[in-house]
């Protein structure tokens, strides 16, 4: 039935016949107990054609297509494919409709081959009933080469980066016969590189008629690859309009409410005491490689020291050694003057004021099944402010709660719900208010914008600077350049778990950085 309908309408698009929208949404309304996260939304995608969608974390924009992939029941309203209303009930209706999903957070089972995950939804069997491996992998190379995404199907996807997994949820989604593709914030976790390779892929897509929706909060990237944008706030349509016809300022102000200053603004800063210092150290990653080799540099207080570098050169193991949740191998870490030693090292670590905010919000930032509440007392929980005898004040400490996530604007409905009830985004921002509450001598911000919309990246970044102007030492980690450039006063660049280069930001250029991230010390 399903090529059928597709070929129904590649032959009308070819006739005098108007062609019915790939998508239409009429009036549809969610809501969540007394919470409207959809208010009466009316959104249409046409064939061929990749279609962003942007607004704050909290808009409803996750909420909308969940419903439309059926993992959420519209409370009302119409949905239309191909012209055709359809009743959605899950996932398994939708796929069957052509609709397919790659979500945020991957859905690949890592211990099974490429080829495993991409036919798992219908796979090839044999004559006894086992799964036909050979048949697998072929059909895999089909459609590989098809799409052009090249990928090994015998590959273990544990094995894989994160952009050639994501290249395997498309191919899974192609596999089951995805007509209309929705992907989540696609760039969130990709490098550059990755992301330009992306864009390629669903500009293929697009020429071949698919349909493509786009959630995203990168202005850039939105303008860059799309042909209409439809821009939400506060749970309703603020409008679609032509992406030619339009620039970032405007969507900004669309999704905002209000002009957005789109360049971070502050003054050349002076350096005092120092506050981190890494002398000469190395350590391990999880498979027993050398991923930080023989690292030095301090930040002091009163600057922002970021790290640029492609993802997987030595970050994420550098930022664990400095928060205490790696053994070195050799060196030493010093947190004004106090060397990072013993048992409970993360413990230490927090007692000597180091905020952090962790690249992995969902693994290691939150605990997802606990409350809202629960997560931004992770530490907290400690301070005498919030004690009463042996027990916890818990007045105080959801009057404390409740004005942290009001001054970072998380969206909630209570402060009691699970952690996982929130948007990414929102999430970002209450692991930052947690963080940022003790005012830490020493900020470690790993990837602090990552999946942040443009009003939330602007408040973020103010808070970043102010907290330097106050005296505190920032040691930013981002795979956004920009972010980089423009928040650092000094920048180091990683590659190969090591220190490749070292530039103050009035003197940096893109092209200098660009250089040293690949691993080529040219010289400015």
């Amino acid at each position: 039935m399903r090529r059928q309908r597709f070929y129904f309408r590649i032959r009308i698009r070819k006739g005098s016949k108007k062609v019915a929208a790939a998508v239409e949404m009429r009036g549809i309304t969610k809501k969540f107990g007394d919470f409207t996260a959809n208010d009466n939304i009316n959104f249409q995608v046409e064939w061929a054609q990749i279609h962003g969608i942007c607004g704050e974390n909290g808009a409803g924009k996750t909420t909308l297509m969940n419903t439309l992939y059926g993992l959420h029941q519209p409370t009302s309203g119409t949905i239309y494919i191909d012209g055709r209303q359809a009743v959605i009930h899950s996932p398994k209706d939708s796929i069957a409709m052509g609709i397919g999903m790659v979500q945020q957070h991957f859905s690949l089972v890592p211990s099974m081959t490429v080829a495993e995950n991409i036919v798992m939804g219908n796979p090839p069997y044999k004559k006894n009933g086992l799964v036909d491996k050979k048949k697998s992998i072929a059909i895999v190379e089909e459609i590989s080469k098809k799409y052009n995404l090249a990928v090994e199907p015998a590959a273990a996807v544990k094995e894989l980066p994160v952009g050639l997994q994501q290249r395997v949820e498309i191919l899974k989604a192609l596999y089951l016969g995805a007509n209309i593709l929705i992907m989540d914030e696609p760039t969130a976790v990709l490098t550059p590189q990755e992301i330009s390779g992306l864009f390629v892929t669903l500009d293929g897509l697009r020429k071949q008629g698919k349909s493509v929706i786009l959630i995203t909060h990168k202005l850039s990237e939105v303008t860059a690859i799309t042909d209409q944008i439809t821009v939400m706030r506060l749970g309703r349509v603020e409008g679609t309009i032509e992406t030619k016809k339009t620039s970032e300022c405007e969507i900004a102000r669309m999704m905002v409410g209000r002009e957005v200053l789109m360049r971070v603004e502050k003054e050349a800063s002076v350096p005092k005491e120092t506050v981190l210092d890494v002398d000469h150290i190395s350590c391990i990653n999880h498979q027993g490689i050398l991923a930080v080799d023989d690292v030095s540099f301090q930040v002091r207080e009163g600057e922002i020291v970021g790290v640029a570098g492609v993802q997987g050169n030595g970050q994420t193991e550098l930022i664990e050694a400095i928060t205490g949740l790696k053994k070195l191998r050799k060196g030493r870490i010093r947190i004004g003057g106090t060397l990072l030693k013993g048992r409970n090292m993360p413990r230490l670590c927090r007692d000597l004021k180091i905020g952090h905010i962790p690249e992995d919000r969902q693994e290691t930032g939150a605990a997802r099944h606990a409350s809202i509440r629960d997560n931004y007392l992770l530490y907290l929980h400690t301070l005498e402010t919030f004690k009463k005898g042996i027990f916890l004040d818990y007045k105080r400490v959801d009057a404390a709660c409740k004005e942290g996530l009001k001054e970072y604007d998380v969206r909630y409905n209570r402060i009691q719900d699970n952690a996982s009830s929130l948007s990414g985004g929102n999430l970002q921002k209450l692991i930052i208010a947690r963080e940022m509450y003790t005012k830490p001598r020493l900020l470690v911000a790993a990837q602090p914008t990552r999946g942040v919309d443009i009003g939330a990246t602007e408040f973020i970044h103010r808070q970043i600077v102010a907290h330097r102007d106050a005296g505190n030492a920032v040691l930013l980690f981002s795979n956004e350049l920009s972010e980089i450039m423009s928040l650092s006063d000094r920048i180091l660049v990683m590659f190969k778990g090591r220190i490749i280069g070292e530039i103050c930001q009035a003197e940096a250029t893109e092209e200098q950085l660009g250089f040293w991230m690949a691993g080529i010390k040219k010289e400015s």
